[in-house]
């Protein structure tokens, strides 16, 4: 009986995640994976989670401590609705892949308590694979998210530069084993990568020319980004004004609305840009896909070979539990924050220009003047 109900779960399991991927992963290649269902309006509506408007009122009076009277500055109300709408869309990409984690959790308690896997050794590496993989495609899936809705992701990346640089008394809690200055940088890198997959996902069927001086002035952002970031970490603290500065311009265009005419804008304004950041480190670079491909399957295979070692040592069913909630936390951490996942590359390149002229020899000037 314990072994029929385990069937039926690894079969239910099976159908929902390969009915629910027919549905997502087309969503993944034209970029309109936004969830916007009736979980999302009753998250908003109960108001689950930390309040936006507390966190956007932070932020914004962080910057208007460091920049002056008249600079750009989001809306708070806009500023709110953007940290809203990611929020709730990544509650309801979770909820989504909640159902066949549980059916996933209970197929392993049917496994580790009916001991009907001596005769079927494939059944634990199963359970344990159909594991790994259900938070690998949810880690995709969330992740996918910032290439549907990228002016929401660099809003986000925006807001945690903020919080980083605030001062160490005015933040709720420390940042064990990270110093401010790793903390500042770290979340300098991951606006600047947001920033790029931005003006490489958003313009795509724009005309070229605009696609070229936007990518130009991103690359100009970005630079004066990092010489902020390096000037933080040496101790100058004029330099937080001015990154304070770039990061306000840029929240103001990333919160307005994109149908609306004020959105034509440059990405920051160019008074807050330096033409000589004095700052010419390398760009961030990705790996490649197939180094991120097995990424994902050494992660399932260290799951399996895990959860296969557990079984064979027949430790008391108390410890059993106790190692595999610590190996799914584990797994799920590395999984976030070691292992790539397919994105793009964040890496910022100027537009190429066309070669510049050859000098007109004698010949070519003498003969200029003599008509056809």
């Amino acid at each position: 009986m314990l072994k029929s109900l385990f069937m039926e779960f690894v079969w239910g399991i099976g159908l929902y995640v390969g009915v629910t991927l027919c549905l997502v992963a087309p969503q993944w290649t034209t970029r309109t994976r936004m969830p916007r269902g009736r979980v999302f309006r009753l998250a908003r509506r109960m108001g689950w989670g930390k309040p936006s408007d507390v966190r956007a009122a932070e932020v914004l009076q962080a910057l208007r401590e460091q920049v002056p009277a008249g600079a750009d500055l989001p809306g708070p109300e806009r500023l709110q609705r953007r940290l809203d709408d990611r929020r709730f869309s990544i509650f309801s990409i979770l909820l989504l892949w909640l159902f066949p984690y549980l059916g996933v959790v209970a197929a392993l308690f049917l496994v580790l308590n009916g001991h009907f896997d001596d005769g079927s050794p494939w059944m634990v590496p199963l359970v344990w694979g159909m594991f790994g993989g259900v938070l690998v495609i949810a880690e995709v899936d969330r992740r996918m998210l910032a290439r549907s809705v990228p002016l929401e992701h660099t809003t986000l990346m925006a807001v945690r530069v903020v919080e980083a640089c605030r001062e160490p008394a005015t933040r709720q809690e420390e940042a064990r084993g990270h110093s401010r200055s790793s903390a500042v940088c770290a979340s300098v890198d991951e606006l600047c990568a947001a920033l790029d997959r931005q003006v490489e996902l958003e313009p795509r069927r724009t005309d070229a020319v605009h696609r070229a001086r936007l990518r130009a002035e991103a690359l100009e952002v970005v630079r004066n980004l990092h010489a902020a970031k390096v000037r933080i970490a040496e101790g100058d603290s004029a330099a937080l004004a001015t990154l304070f500065g770039i990061i306000g311009s840029l929240l103001a265009g990333t919160v307005t609305p994109t149908h609306l005419s004020s959105s034509a804008r440059p990405l920051v304004s160019a008074e807050l840009l330096t033409a000589d950041p004095d700052w010419e480190g390398p760009p961030l670079r990705n790996a490649s896909l197939g180094a991120k491909v097995l990424g994902f399957g050494l992660f399932i295979a260290g799951l399996v070979a895990v959860g296969k070692l557990l079984s064979l040592l027949s430790l008391p069913e108390p410890l059993t539990w106790a190692l595999v909630v610590l190996v799914a936390g584990a797994g799920h951490r590395a999984l976030k924050r070691r292992i790539p996942v397919p994105d793009l590359p964040t890496e910022l390149l100027p537009a190429p220009q066309a070669p510049a002229p050859l000098p007109a020899t004698p010949a070519d000037r003498a003969g200029a003047g003599r008509l056809p």
